[in-house]
């Protein structure tokens, strides 16, 4: 499925954003801090070592299918020559894709989830609303799989040179 691999690419190429404190609209000024991105997403294989074991390797994706389980991983340098405050990286689970419970990963980060691409809670507070038959409204917590964006704040400034990396794990459907 080399097409829907692709389209994932360019899903996650395109959408990832991100915002450096109160200066981001500053940024086309050189002297404010920049957050340079990198996408990197790699396949979970399961193979066999030379001792029969089985292990698990994270491979470069060739394809996919429904099953396979993909890490996104989102690599950042502040390329700036100020220090970046209050970074903020946001990224959507690919489309044909669902997020795995518990997999998003970023050392110094508060980690947030979204139905939406605009409201981000942590997984206990999102919430999702249905009408009812008898048209009131019933309150329900959302589900790992229905995530469709996550947002991770730096909670330490990145100097000038500064990296870092954030990840989540989801799988094709």
């Amino acid at each position: 499925m080399k097409g829907k691999r692709m389209l994932l690419f360019a899903a996650m190429l395109a959408a990832v954003a991100v915002s450096v404190g109160a200066a981001d609209a500053a940024a086309a000024d050189p002297a404010q801090p920049q957050l340079a991105l990198t996408l990197t997403v790699q396949k979970e294989v399961t193979a066999k070592d030379a001792e029969g074991k089985t292990k698990v390797e994270w491979q470069e994706v060739m394809d996919v299918k429904p099953g396979d389980v993909l890490k996104f991983t989102i690599a950042y340098r502040n390329t700036g020559p100020a220090e970046a405050r209050d970074g903020l990286v946001t990224d959507p689970v690919p489309k044909d894709t669902a997020y795995i419970s518990g997999s998003a990963e970023g050392k110094d980060t508060e980690i947030t989830f979204s139905l939406d691409g605009k409201t981000f809670q942590i997984p206990p507070r999102l919430k999702y609303k249905v009408r009812q038959a008898d048209g009131t409204e019933a309150e329900y917590q959302a589900t790992p799989e229905m995530y469709t964006h996550i947002q991770w704040k730096l909670q330490k400034p990145v100097p000038p040179g500064g990296t870092g990396s954030m990840s989540f794990k989801a799988k094709v459907k």
